[in-house]
């Protein structure tokens, strides 16, 4: 007993001239469908499969920016003529060649048309590339006009504004930053600023070279300077004689004259040492805590 595959399903086409029927196989039409002529009158005409009606859309009641722009958009890019005349290149580009199958009580299948003599009709691309790029301008411009668009544009210059405004504030308000975290200090020396949590700056560095009784001697006069606008304490101060590779071959502590400097006020600070040793070529004053370094030439 021998069986046979079932074969694909069949529909009836009628020829609108005569009324006459094919059976055609399913996949003898595309979704476009074909231009077929009937072999009882010789009638051509486009057959289409049919489609059951699609339901109605159901509306989005979250619609999105781009629907609500196209639902505010009356404008047309294209004409009736425009689309007609695309459809009909597509539909002729997308037809498939076959033959239709009558069934039992219909004549037979009908021949294909044959292909006109003419060309298909030129699609003008560039006029539709200038009318897709005139629809994305003014979608665009559209776009910008929406009130979430605004809203969205706002919300980003003022982040841009809020970030701006705190890097100015961190390099204007480094000193104090620094005083509140000191492991900051590094990270602004890394970019390239100093910071002075102390306040006070060295000035009028002088070193001089001199002997006393007999003995070589080396004398520095400098002052110390109140940067802030409140009244300074002020520590002690670091002495350190370097070599010319930098390295520290000396250094000794000075305790100022006064320990209060007010604010754009100065206090002078002497020091000396007897018997340097050899191959000082600079001096740096620093405070004991080793913030606001500065070197003198000697």
């Amino acid at each position: 007993m021998s069986s046979t595959a079932p074969g694909p399903p069949r529909v009836i086409i009628t020829c609108p001239n005569c009324q006459t029927r094919y059976k055609l196989a399913s996949d003898a039409l595309s979704a476009a469908g074909r231009q077929v002529q009937c072999a009882a009158c010789s009638e051509l005409w486009y057959a289409t499969p049919s489609f059951p009606k699609p339901a109605a859309p159901r509306r989005d009641p979250e619609p999105s920016e781009d629907e609500l722009i196209f639902r505010a958009d009356a404008d047309t890019l294209f004409s009736a003529a425009d689309e007609d005349m695309l459809d009909a290149s597509f539909l002729r580009a997308q037809a498939a060649s076959s033959t239709p199958a009558p069934d039992n009580d219909a004549p037979e299948s009908p021949d294909p048309a044959p292909e006109p003599d003419h060309p298909l009709p030129s699609i003008d691309r560039a006029g539709n590339r200038a009318r897709i790029e005139a629809l994305a301008r003014r979608r665009n411009g559209m776009l910008a006009a929406h009130p979430i668009a605004r809203f969205r544009r706002i919300f980003r210059i003022g982040i841009i504004a809020l970030l701006v405004a705190g890097i100015v504030a961190a390099f204007a308000l480094r000193t104090e930053i620094v005083s509140a975290v000191p492991q900051l200090d590094g990270l602004y020396r890394l970019a390239g600023f100093k910071t002075n949590v102390v306040g006070l700056d060295f000035t009028e560095i002088k070193t001089l070279r001199t002997t006393q009784n007999g003995n070589p001697a080396i004398v520095v006069n400098a002052k110390i300077s109140n940067i802030t606008n409140r009244i300074t304490y002020v520590p002690s101060v670091l002495v350190s004689l370097l070599d010319s590779d930098g390295a520290v071959v000396y250094e000794w502590t000075v305790t100022p004259a006064a320990r209060n400097v007010l604010p754009g006020d100065t206090l002078a600070i002497d020091a000396q040492l007897i018997g340097p040793p050899q191959g000082v070529t600079n001096i740096r004053l620093s405070f004991v805590d080793g913030a606001n370094g500065s070197a003198a030439g000697n």
